[in-house]
């Protein structure tokens, strides 16, 4: 209790000097301060947790909550270092407040959850106990359901009956030893649990990864056509790093990368298109054309990367690149004719853009 205290009073005593203390960071350029703050408060936090989970605490719920809040907390500090690095004095501060804030709400709870367990150890009577046993047996027999799990519930479900016929019976010894060992069966599932859903999340990765590697080549083939030749090794990185990596956190961070590039091929494309100077081309009316044609191309190429998953854009883009192949064959067709195939294809090609903008 003393020690829970203590790291309140501390953390309390942290965010007295947030607001001055961030400003003569600022001021200073001396992020680290932050940063060495919340990964003590993260350090202490942690064996906090350790002593929790190695000491048979019997709320399983609680201890899930506990856990999920303190991912969290690690994530933002994570990202705190990082726009540390990145001189981001506004990031770093909110991170900063918002990670404590975790931290010390994850002191709040293991505070209470050390009281309810003493509560607990005090009842004479232990029937309310195994009530909230049978209770987590059921949230425990579902979460194994939803992820899959195929768990066999058969040894806990027999010493939940033989709790309850030696508290019938007034054994109180004999029912104590029964709920312990409900405690650490349940305690045992619970991560058993834990590792079957993180194997999950990391199969979803891995399947989302393999999906990116498609739209990664078609972005290195854009990026070669543009002589981005920087952006084309990075793809080509990613790409190795996203087919072998088996890190959920790792995956996230490499298609974020590939988005970012995605996104800079793009702006870099529409700016070569907008930077055309047509008063300084000299190119006859069919070199013209073919030009136009070029540009098109190269655009529904994007779109068409970023159309998947997305029927209506991707009919649309489909059919541009149509118009733009009979167009090619028959340059020699009236030029009316030409005027209005290369209009339909600015037309489709912009319905196409609009739907995927909807759709971000």
């Amino acid at each position: 209790m003393n020690k829970i205290y203590g790291v309140i009073v501390i953390f309390a005593f942290a965010g007295l000097f947030i607001p001055t203390s961030v400003m003569q960071v600022e001021a200073s350029s001396d992020l680290d301060y932050m940063l060495t703050i919340a990964e003590k408060g993260k350090k202490y936090i942690k064996t906090k947790i350790n002593e929790m989970e190695n000491s048979n605490i019997q709320d399983w719920k609680n201890q899930k909550v506990v856990l999920d809040i303190y991912d969290k907390s690690a994530y933002e500090i994570e990202q705190l270092e990082e726009a540390i690095e990145n001189g981001d004095v506004k990031s770093a501060r909110k991170l900063f407040v918002s990670s404590m804030g975790k931290l010390k709400q994850i002191s709040l709870m293991l505070n209470q959850i050390s009281e309810n367990k003493k509560a607990d150890a005090a009842l004479p009577d232990h029937s309310q106990i195994i009530k909230r046993y049978e209770m987590n047996y059921q949230k425990l027999q579902s979460i194994s359901k939803k992820i899959g799990a195929n768990i066999d519930f058969s040894e806990i479900k027999n010493l939940l009956l033989l709790a309850k016929q030696n508290d019938q019976r007034g054994e109180s010894d004999k029912t104590k030893q029964t709920i312990d060992q409900i405690a650490l069966k349940g305690l045992e599932i619970y991560k058993l649990l834990q590792s079957v859903n993180e194997e999950n999340k990391i199969i979803r990765a891995q399947a989302l990864a393999e999906r990116y590697v498609d739209r990664i080549n078609t972005l290195i083939v854009l990026a070669k056509n543009s002589d981005l030749l920087d952006h084309v090794n990075q793809l080509e990185q990613t790409k190795t790093v996203l087919i072998s990596s088996n890190s959920t956190s790792q995956i996230t961070k490499n298609i974020r990368i590939v988005i970012t590039l995605h996104n800079d091929i793009k702006e870099i494309n529409k700016n070569n298109l907008e930077q055309i100077n047509v008063d300084q081309i000299t190119l006859s009316n069919t070199q013209a054309v073919v030009t136009k044609l070029n540009q098109f191309e190269t655009k529904a190429k994007l779109l068409h990367s970023e159309s998947i998953g997305h029927n209506a854009a991707m009919y649309y883009v489909e059919k541009a690149l149509s118009i733009i192949d009979s167009v090619r064959r028959n340059l020699d067709s009236p030029e009316n004719n030409i005027n209005i195939n290369l209009k339909q294809i600015e037309q489709l090609l912009s319905k196409a853009e609009k739907l995927v903008q909807e759709s971000t």
